[in-house]
């Protein structure tokens, strides 16, 4: 593989500048899956992507935004893995974005080098479009090692409603052996990231308002507190029972799963030998933790506990000079991080909590959901991503469990695939002003795309 490898980089460094440009094209499309803008053109564009690497592709219609199904065909007899991505993109109106979010203009960053700024570069058209670059250099090489069905959506900043449904409906052409998902995962110390896992996640809204309980329809004069109850403190109270003083949860039910096992236990160890907790405070411009304990116990908290947030609370006025008042209306969201369990029984604890306390009047709103999801440690797709870290000389950080959600439950819980994610390669700012990806992560991705899949099939031959 070495020497594969290292033709695999001198083709991918000999072709850059011109592969770069046709990145930046891809970037200079906006996507954008809230509004809609753009999203049928990138996903025939990136349909011509995979038309570009030797594949095929289908634009498969859902209630939403098309998905993206396709193969790039390796050697008959090979073996065959499924490849997840997205295509759309947040919203990009931050006003501090400091050149155009749909421009892909090349800077020199401060601290960080040449980068391509642009929404999407690091979140996460650079590397999709770095994946079917990598396929493109293999092929040149004569060296594709394996088939790779592809399964790339465009909804994922929504939340992927549509993708379970689409992926139970076209199971049979999403056949593999095992799957992962690639991304620019790297610092810019250059370690890359290895994920096994990630939370589940329940996002609630909760209101109160007037009803047969009390409360005012309209806003009223505060001296009416006196006689009227207020939706405001209703709400307050109610959020108030979720957790105890020390923000521990206390609705039945989502107490979490059975904690990390063995192998679980191994990758924290692992992770929490690179982990600083007080570089991790100033990056979170924090002054110190809720919890005791040092690396290994900050993590497994981190990882392996459920979290109950509350995000935002919008009620009455609190704009310049006095309106004292009784609100009609108080809405909290809050969202739910999962261990165990689904986020629809999470909302279902959350109510029963409620009306136990007797809250009933307050409502609650499952607004977005994304159930957990979870990979054997060990697994083949992580033997072989080890492997190709290895082979570019990066050491991962390996995440048994990630705290943030994506849709890879639909490897594990839908088509039943062992999987990792990782990827190298530096970028940043996703969902922010000024996303980047360095020029030096895009070229090193390609060539750690590459380095993955010559790393499977070079794999021992499974034993059953």
């Amino acid at each position: 593989m070495d020497d594969l490898l290292a033709r695999v980089q001198a083709r991918v460094a000999e072709r850059f500048p011109a592969d770069l440009e046709r990145i930046r094209e891809y970037l200079r499309m906006p996507s954008v899956s809230a509004t809609g803008e753009g999203i049928r053109e990138v996903a025939e564009a990136t349909g011509a992507w995979i038309q570009g690497a030797g594949g095929s592709f289908e634009l498969v219609s859902t209630p939403g935004h098309p998905l993206v199904l396709g193969e790039l065909p390796g050697p008959v007899g090979a073996p065959r893995l499924l490849r997840y991505g997205m295509y759309d993109v947040q919203p990009a109106q931050e006003p501090e974005w400091s050149s155009p979010p749909f421009a892909a203009e090349v800077r020199d960053l401060p601290g960080v080098g040449p980068a391509v700024v642009a929404r999407g570069s690091a979140n996460s058209k650079g590397c999709l479009a770095g994946f079917f670059l990598a396929v493109e250099v293999l092929r040149e090489l004569d060296a594709m090692p394996l088939t790779v069905a592809l399964m790339i959506e465009g909804e994922e900043e929504l939340g992927s409603p549509n993708l379970p449904a689409a992926v139970r409906a076209r199971a049979d052409d999403l056949t593999a052996e095992a799957a992962f998902d690639l991304d620019l995962t790297a610092g810019l110390d250059g370690q890359p990231e290895l994920i096994l896992g990630c939370k589940g996640l329940c996002d609630l809204e909760l209101v109160a308002e007037a009803g047969d309980w009390g409360g005012p329809a309209i806003d009223l004069h505060s001296s009416e507190q006196a006689w009227i109850a207020s939706p405001v403190w209703a709400l307050v109270q109610a959020l108030a029972t979720l957790t105890d003083a020390d923000e521990g949860i206390r609705v039945a039910g989502l107490d979490g799963g059975q904690g990390p096992g063995d192998g679980d236990r191994r990758l924290l160890a692992e992770l929490a030998a690179g982990f600083e907790p007080v570089e991790h405070l100033r990056e979170a411009h924090a002054s110190r933790y809720r919890l005791p304990g040092g690396p290994a116990e900050l993590l497994e908290a981190l990882l392996f506990r459920p979290t109950l947030n509350i995000s935002g609370i919008s009620a009455g006025y609190v704009g310049p000079g006095g309106k004292t008042i009784v609100p009609s209306r108080a809405v909290a969201r809050v969202d739910i991080r999962l261990v165990g369990g689904d986020p629809e029984a999470a909302a279902a604890a959350v109510r029963r909590h409620l009306d136990e306390r007797g809250f009933g009047h307050v409502e609650v709103r499952l607004l977005d959901s994304y159930p957990w999801a979870k990979a054997p440690p060990g697994n083949r797709s992580e033997v072989a991503m080890r492997a190709s870290y290895r082979a570019l000389g990066r050491t991962p950080l390996p995440y048994p469990l990630a705290p943030w959600c994506a849709p890879y439950f639909v490897f594990d819980r839908i088509l039943g695939l062992p999987w990792a994610s990782g990827g190298v390669g530096h970028a940043a700012g996703a969902h922010g002003p000024d996303e980047y990806a360095t020029l030096a992560g895009l070229q090193e991705h390609i060539v750690g795309a590459a380095a993955f899949l010559l790393a499977y099939a070079g794999l021992p031959e499974a034993t059953s």
